[in-house]
């Protein structure tokens, strides 16, 4: 077939996309991604580059432009859903492809993959990443100015597809149930592909990591604000993308620790579970306040398995199946500094060093050679099914 995945991000640091376009070609079929740039650094599959979103100025006035009216009248998001060059360039070009299938990749492709359908009798996979009309329902602007543009394009599309991923359990349910959908959405969890695992045992300083965006509402400044009460031989890294004036607030607001916090660029997405094995535990912090959060399965989890890090995780029902039926990590009791600091003066490096043997050997269940199989099987089925 001839395959279209479209996503209207920078195409970079985008793991997942990345992965499932390998896979699909491996498999024989025809693969063109649709994304922004920046693009990686190695060549990649056909890629379609689109138009850049611009400045954050610019960002922010078109968000306004294009989302707020839909908070007064919702019907509005699918006719300014298209005042955007990048989506009517990513539209001129999908249609010119003509693909068989399109894998719309967040509720933003999937107009575009209707479009294609309507065009050309494309049938549709909408893998939903995140649950989206929740996404930064913790942000008063964002359920102000763009919730409702989101949720409009998500229930006015979501049911054209013919078939929809999610990343967990929770939200397969979540969205089954949020619209009514016949069938329960397939779940491909966001896993790395298998690595050979390589354990090291913690040495004298204990090296904590958070790898990912660095941005707000990831539990960054509270994780900072942890550090003055952990014991003395242990240091902290932040590594990844950072977003606006975000990365320096976080820099400041570090600044009286000292070497005991860094802070490092993002590395391409097959470098970093590379990367991250000089760690010994690898942190992520998410609130309980929204479905979105409650039922997060990130793929920063599973890059700290491969790893072999042992897991210090907020306590959320997906996370705590695998932390607990793996016994690779511990989870906090509540989304506090005191709460992590707690936690971390209890560990000894023979606990720490049993976790990151557990997280190696769940690691050979949990990876992308597993979830694939699976997505291959959904690719063909829906490929098999008729155009309209």
């Amino acid at each position: 077939m001839k395959i279209a995945l479209v996503c209207i991000g920078p195409l970079r640091h985008d793991s997942r996309v990345l992965r499932h376009a390998e896979l699909l070609s491996q498999a024989g079929h025809a693969v063109r991604i649709f994304a922004q740039a920046p693009l990686p650094e190695t060549p990649v599959n056909d890629v379609a580059p689109l138009p850049g979103p611009g400045s954050n100025l610019r960002i922010r006035l078109g968000l306004v432009g294009r989302h707020a009216p839909a908070s007064l009248w919702p019907a509005s998001a699918s006719l300014l859903y298209w005042a955007s060059l990048t989506r009517l360039a990513a539209r001129r070009q999908l249609l010119d492809y003509r693909p068989d299938l399109v894998i719309a990749n967040d509720w933003r492709a999937l107009p575009l993959a209707s479009a294609a359908k309507r065009a050309c009798n494309a049938r549709i996979i909408y893998d939903s990443h995140e649950f989206a009309t929740e996404e930064f329902a913790d942000s008063k602007p964002w359920r102000l100015l763009a919730q409702q543009h989101v949720a409009w394009i998500e229930n006015r599309f979501i049911r054209e597809a013919d078939a929809v991923i999610a990343v967990s359990s929770g939200l397969s349910e979540a969205l089954a149930e949020r619209y009514a959908l016949p069938v329960k959405p397939d779940v491909i969890a966001n896993m790395p592909r298998k690595q050979p695992g390589v354990f090291r045992q913690t040495g004298s300083t204990t090296h904590v990591l958070y790898h990912g965006v660095v941005a707000p509402r990831r539990g960054l400044e509270t994780l900072i604000d942890s550090v003055h009460a952990w014991p003395a031989q242990y240091r902290l890294t932040i590594r990844g993308e950072s977003a606006g004036d975000f990365r320096e607030a976080l820099v400041n607001r570090a600044a009286a620790l000292g070497d005991r916090v860094r802070f490092e660029p993002a590395v391409p997405p097959h470098r970093v579970v590379e990367a991250a094995r000089d760690a010994d535990i690898g942190i992520f912090l998410l609130s309980n306040s929204t479905i979105h959060a409650r039922f997060a399965l990130p793929n920063k989890l599973f890059e700290y398995l491969a790893a072999g890090l042992m897991v210090v995780s907020s306590d959320l029902p997906e996370i705590r199946k695998i932390i607990e039926g793996t016994a690779c990590g511990a989870l906090l009791v509540a989304f506090s500094a005191d709460a992590i600091a707690e936690l971390l003066n209890t560990l000894t490096p023979e606990q720490i060093d049993q976790c990151k043997r557990n997280s190696l050997r769940a690691a050979e269940a949990f990876n992308f050679e597993t979830e694939g199989k699976r997505l291959l099987d959904i690719v063909e089925r829906t490929g098999r099914k008729a155009p309209l």
